[in-house]
């Protein structure tokens, strides 16, 4: 039997400096299919009895199974200039029974003045079911000033199988709606109109959705979701407003395993518009879990976001994926970390306009943790940080335990700098790569580690265009260990470059492939690189302007080319031990090349040449203690200055400074005892200062020197001990 009460009531009316209304309804009902209807309005058409206030008090109690609660106050339409609200208040309790397969419904709307300083609406709903059928409620709160709403569904915040659903709408200021929901699939939505309003969304359950949308200045909202596969979503439009999203699924599960429609673990989104606001994303698995997805986009200046996910349960397979766009001088922060099982597929990515900031941090700790992705696009003078970490216990690399897939891009002009940190711990790993791309003042600082056995791929790339600068690390640590990589090409302004790879792992435990490339075309260049233990390679192409080279290589491979086309010029090459080679040709101005390559033992090495056509000149071979030998200077003209020194096996040597001025050269390649064992030199000097010196000490001697007619020529050949032969023409 249906039950029915429709409360018009107007109970004491007290006031004091003026008529009043005070209206008060008291509502008790138990039983099923219960049903409350008040309505405590003043019509329009009231205007004319010039009633200046109005109190409403209603009070709803209903125990049992759908129940209906419809509370109506203040007056139609709001906002009428001869009305003063004094205030309004509604209670609605509605409790079903366990095991009801019907839910409750309330629904409260609420009018008061629009004009600043009216009267407060309150609303306080609590629906507690154990059932298995949705509860609704409903609050509209219309004009006023510091309104309130709460609502509380679901039996003590247990998990219940209802599938909740709460809407409150507020407009005015300083207003506050709270909405508490446990249980299954519950649906919570707020949406707030006006200055200062706060709004809370607890939900405890598996699906529970939470959407706040709030329109106005200094607003705040605090989402909180506990339960497998929560949703929230928070829109805010205007100036100095926060939001605060935390989601944690603490199920010892997770997602895994359960049937459910949820492909998200959880998920959040955040839209800011205007200026100076704040948002903060928390997700959690404390199970096993995938997906946790996080998308905050922020359209304003001053703006700043912070996503922190982590990934901890024993069962997690995977992803924690952050989407940040901001505009104007913001900041974003972005912290991921996942542990245990098969920790892996961390995104990050951040776009930002208007000189702003942005911090990755990205951690994966576990057997097989791999994929941590980090990408970054800036401009106007931003600055990006990334740090990416991956712990693997292994102790093996036999393939059957293998983490990594490291990978930075950055993109950034107008000014920006980049700071990224990458590194691997654990045996058999592969895989880091960083490739960032730069304009205009732009700098880059890239440090890459990895410290297991049988780990491979280090990748770094910059690419920078004006006032550049750029310094990239790269690190083995251990044995059997390969597969180095720079390249680093800058374009106009400054120019920097600094790239340093090393292998500390044991000098022969197979560790290979080193690799450098840099290119500085225009103005300031310098350049250096740095690299140690086992195959190397490095190559510096810095065309015009301030010029400077260097490259250092150590142990095994060696190979090194510079080439400094034209303008200050100076380059210096030094290789320790191995197959070497050298190279270096700087052609025309201030000049100066050194080459010293300290003997070789892989495949007897040694070869060196400069070439450094016209003006400053100086050159320099000495291949310390060489071995195979063979060494080339030609300097086409002017300050002049060369000397090779080989100390010695199947040595060869030559020097020509065709075409006059300062002139002087010098050779001397001492004994030395094998290869059927060399010597040789020659020295061709096209006129003006003159001056050459040739000494051989031992084995099979050669020597010539060659002046070509005038000015100031001097020559002195020495050659102790077998073949010996020598020209000299001047």
């Amino acid at each position: 039997m249906r039950k029915k009460l429709l409360a018009t009531v107007a109970i004491a009316a007290v006031c004091f400096g003026g008529p009043a209304f005070a209206e008060e309804a008291i509502v008790n009902q138990s039983g099923a299919d219960n049903t409350a209807d008040v309505d405590q309005t003043l019509a329009a058409d009231l205007v004319t009895t010039g009633q200046e206030s109005n109190e409403n008090f209603v009070t709803v109690d209903q125990t049992g199974d759908k129940n209906d609660a419809t509370v109506r106050q203040g007056h139609a339409p709001p906002g009428i200039d001869n009305y003063q609200i004094a205030t309004n208040e509604a209670d609605i309790d509605q409790v079903s029974e366990a095991g009801s397969a019907v839910g409750n419904d309330a629904d409260v709307i609420q009018y008061s003045d629009t004009n600043v300083g009216s009267a407060p609406n309150t609303v306080d709903i609590d629906q507690y079911t154990a059932g298995v059928a949705a509860q609704t409620a409903s609050v509209t709160q219309v004009g006023g000033s510091g309104n309130s709403a709460t609502v509380q569904q679901g039996q003590d915040l247990d998990a219940d199988e209802g599938g909740e659903l709460a809407e409150v709408t507020q407009g005015g200021a300083d207003n506050s709606a709270m909405v508490t929901q446990g249980g299954v699939a519950d649906i919570a939505s707020v949406t707030q109109t006006g200055a200062s309003n706060n709004a809370s969304v607890e939900q405890q359950g598996e699906g529970g959705f939470a959407m706040v949308d709030q329109t106005g200045n200094d607003n705040s909202s605090m989402v909180e979701q506990n339960g497998i596969g929560a949703y929230a979503d928070n829109l805010q439009v205007g100036n100095g407003n926060s939001s605060l999203i935390t989601q944690e699924d603490d199920s010892p599960n997770g997602t895994i395993g359960i049937d459910n429609a949820y492909n998200a673990d959880p998920e959040a989104t955040v839209q800011q518009f205007g200026d100076d606001n704040t948002s903060s994303v928390a997700q959690s698995n404390l199970g096993g879990g995938f997906n946790q997805v996080a998308n905050v986009t922020q359209n304003g200046n001053a703006n700043s976001s912070d996503v922190a996910q982590t990934g901890t349960g024993p069962n997690f397979t995977g992803t924690l994926r952050a989407v940040v766009t901001q505009s104007d001088g913001s900041s974003s922060a972005v912290t991921q970390s996942a542990t245990d099982g098969h920790a892996k597929n961390l995104f990050a990515t951040v776009n930002q306009a208007g000189a702003s900031t942005s911090d990755i941090s990205q951690e994966a700790s576990g057997y097989r943790a791999s994929g941590l992705y980090a990408k970054v696009t800036q401009d106007g003078g931003s600055a990006a940080t990334v740090q990416q970490t991956v712990a693997n216990p292994s102790t093996s690399f036999s393939g059957a335990v293998e983490s990594g897939d490291v990978s930075t891009v950055i993109n950034q002009n107008g000014g920006s700098t980049a700071t990224v940190t990458q590194a691997i711990y654990g045996n058999g790993s592969t895989g880091i790569d960083a490739n960032i791309t730069q304009d205009n003042g732009a700098f880059a600082d890239v440090t890459q580690t990895m410290n297991g056995d049988g780990d491979a791929d280090l990748l770094a790339t910059v690419t920078q265009d004006g006032a550049s600068g750029a310094v990239v690390t790269q690190t083995y640590d251990l044995e059997l260990s390969n597969s180095f990589e720079a390249a680093v090409t800058q374009t106009g302004d400054g120019n920097l470059a600094g790239v340093a790879q090393s292998d500390a792992g044991a000098a022969n435990g197979g560790d290979s492939g080193i690799y450098a490339d840099v290119t500085q075309t225009g103005e300031g260049n310098i350049a250096g690189v740095t690299q140690s233990n086992r195959q190397h390679s490095a190559y510096v192409d810095q065309i015009g302007d301030g010029n400077v080279a260097l490259a250092t290589q150590g142990g095994i491979g060696n190979t090194a080319d510079i080439d400094q086309l034209n303008n200050y010029n100076l380059a210096a090459v030094t290789q320790s031990a191995s197959g070497n080679t050298g190279t270096v040709m700087q052609t025309g101005q201030f000049n100066a090349a050194v080459i010293s390559q300290d003997g070789s033992s892989f495949a007897l090495g040694n070869d060196g040449y400069i070439e450094q056509s016209g003006t400053g000149n100086f050159g320099m071979v000495d291949q310390d203690a060489s071995r195979r030998g063979d060494a080339d200077i030609s300097q086409g003209g002017t300050g002049g200055f060369a000397k090779i020194t080989q100390a010695d096996w199947n040595s060869e040597a030559s020097i020509s400074q065709t075409a006059g001025a300062g002139n002087f050269a010098e050779i001397s390649q001492a004994g030395g005892t094998s290869l059927s064992t060399g010597n040789d030199a020659s020295v061709t000097q096209s006129t003006d200062g003159g001056w050459a010196s040739i000494m051989q000490t031992g084995e099979l001697n050669d020597a010539n020197v060659t002046q070509a007619v005038a000015s100031n020529a001097t020559a002195t050949i020495t050659q102790i001990g077998t073949g010996n032969f020598a020209n000299v023409s001047q």
